[in-house]
């Protein structure tokens, strides 16, 4: 049996105006999905306590599944596009994650890459980072229509890195500044239709062009403290990318409330991903005293590192 971790993503600084060009930091964490791969005589993919047969057929390249069709259209799309990279494979999927889907830690791009890393090592192929990553965002631009390639890269090579997203590339930060917390808080609204209705402030609110704005200089600065390993700078720029999200109406008003009950124990906390819910990434000052008030506000949260190895076998 192959098993394979793949990591979860959180976005540092720099979402939303990621989608008009602007650089975005991004880390991948040691919190994600892991895929197991035994070969057997038909492929069957099963996650949690659900059974689900997901059935191929090699000549019409037909991909037939029941039940959960969010969760399997990205479990069909990669396992299409395995078999046209890697070769034909019958065999049994375990896919086990640490975080609920849609609540912003790349749950989908963690899937895509798990499943696919775990394919290749199942039939014995080596394939790279670089590669990997490719390969799964097509399975996200499939499932989606469009979507950012910056998830499914920092999943597949692991680190924190900074993204630069027209035309793609990436840099890594090396930066010591390596463990938070993320809350996690009920999402209202799919990440399409919150990036949806940015666009529309935007077409409406020229204005708009400098909360953008300003955000990608926000990245700019915040790439400097990272490399500095200056905590209270990171925290306090997560707080104003916090305050210039919400000028585009994707920071909830318990968001805010949280933060600031917060302050006395974290160095900041932001949103992470499309907002409106979702997860809170903290960067924790007092770590035990956190804890306990978020567990007073019955806050779910889970403590994350930095994972700095990206999607492997295990």
């Amino acid at each position: 049996m192959i098993r394979v971790f793949a990591p979860g993503v959180v976005k540092l600084f720099g979402e939303h105006a990621v989608v008009y060009g602007k650089p975005a930091i991004a880390v991948a964490v040691d919190k994600g999905v892991e895929v197991s791969c035994e070969r057997g005589d038909r492929t069957v993919v099963r996650t949690g306590k659900a059974y689900v047969d997901i059935e191929y057929e090699r000549g019409t390249g037909a991909t037939h599944a029941r039940g959960h069709e969010a969760f399997l259209s990205y479990v069909a799309s990669a396992l299409r596009r395995a078999e046209e990279a890697f070769g034909r494979l019958t065999a049994v999927f375990e896919i086990r994650g640490d975080f609920p889907p849609s609540v912003g830690a790349a749950t989908s791009a963690s899937v895509s890459v798990g499943l696919l890393k775990a394919y290749s090592a199942c039939l014995g192929v080596d394939v790279g980072a670089t590669e990997l990553a490719k390969l799964a965002h097509g399975v996200e631009l499939e499932v989606q229509g469009a979507a950012s390639p910056m998830d499914t890269a920092v999943s597949a090579i692991g680190g924190m890195l900074r993204i630069e997203p027209n035309p793609f590339s990436y840099r890594r930060i090396d930066s010591a500044v390596g463990e938070f917390v993320l809350a996690i808080l009920p999402r209202r609204g799919l990440t399409k239709d919150i990036v949806a209705d940015v666009r529309a402030l935007r077409s409406r609110r020229r204005s708009v062009d400098a909360v953008i704005e300003a955000i990608g200089r926000v990245v700019d600065e915040a790439e400097g403290c990272l490399a500095s390993n200056d905590l209270a700078c990171v925290g306090e720029l997560m707080e104003i990318n916090n305050w210039l999200l919400g000028a585009l109406g994707v920071v909830g008003h318990e968001v805010v409330a949280m933060l600031r009950y917060l302050k006395p124990y974290i160095f900041g906390g932001k949103i992470s991903g499309a907002g409106r819910g979702g997860i809170v990434v903290l960067l924790p000052k007092r770590r035990g005293e956190l804890r306990e008030a978020l567990a007073a506000m019955e806050v779910p949260s889970v403590e994350v590192a930095v994972d700095r190895n990206g999607a492997r076998v295990i």
